[in-house]
């Protein structure tokens, strides 16, 4: 074989190893990335404009969520997924003329979410929060699901599997909740509380970016594996 060729077959050769181990090298989670590519998500910032939701001191609830769904957002965006956020800004939804008491303007601005929602079609809705409690002692973050849907308890299962995982701070499991958001809308949904604003260390934490862009993947991580799971099954007929 002519010395050329020998250089071909070699450099080829070379290649070739150096895609096998990248590919063995690559996560779970990159590997099963194409299982939400073309799904509809839609993805909800809890509270916003007056509705501040959980307050400590500077931490406040609406800038945690908008900042961690922002980044779940593009990490979803950036796997093939359509994401639409039902809040872009710091806004509760509710129009600035809005009439009524604080409570009804709160009940219009989740209707107004549901609403959003259910005109998609999405495959999946993950509203975000964060969690607080008189006892700062308190800490972890937890997923509830619908308690009549199957689909959204193993949505709620994966994110909060993925979360123990990556972040090992939290062994707080997946839990059924009565939320207006998950028991309105018409395709699978999951409620993330991403953490105690009210316990000291982890309300630092929320407002770290590093440690929101880290949440935000372990979110995201468990969302890949749901339509991993049986093709993500939509249950939208179903309820």
């Amino acid at each position: 074989m002519q010395r050329k060729q020998v250089k071909i077959v070699v450099c080829l050769f070379l290649l070739l190893t150096f895609m096998v181990i990248r590919w063995e090298n690559k996560t779970e989670t990159e590997l099963m990335v194409y299982n939400v590519a073309s799904k509809v998500i839609v993805i909800d910032p809890g509270h916003g404009g007056i509705d501040t939701g959980a307050t400590r001191g500077n931490i406040i609830e609406k800038d945690i969520t908008l900042k961690m769904s922002q980044k779940l957002a593009s990490e979803l965006a950036a796997a093939g997924a359509a994401v639409i956020m039902t809040r872009s800004s710091d806004t509760d939804l509710v129009e600035d003329n809005f009439k009524g008491s604080y409570r009804e303007r709160h009940r219009k601005g989740l209707s107004k979410r549901v609403e959003k929602a259910n005109q998609t079609g999405a495959d999946l809705f993950v509203s975000i929060h964060t969690n607080a409690d008189p006892n700062p002692r308190w800490s972890g973050a937890q997923t509830f699901y619908h308690q009549q849907s199957e689909e959204s308890k193993k949505a709620a299962e994966a994110i909060q599997s993925e979360i123990k995982r990556l972040l090992k701070n939290t062994k707080r499991d997946a839990l059924a909740g009565d939320y207006f958001v998950m028991n309105n809308t018409e395709m699978p949904a999951v409620l993330v509380e991403v953490g105690f604003i009210s316990n000291y260390k982890e309300g630092k934490l929320l407002t770290d970016e590093e440690y929101q862009k880290k949440m935000a993947h372990a979110i995201c991580s468990g969302i890949v594996k749901y339509f991993a799971s049986e093709s993500g099954v939509n249950e939208k007929a179903k309820r």
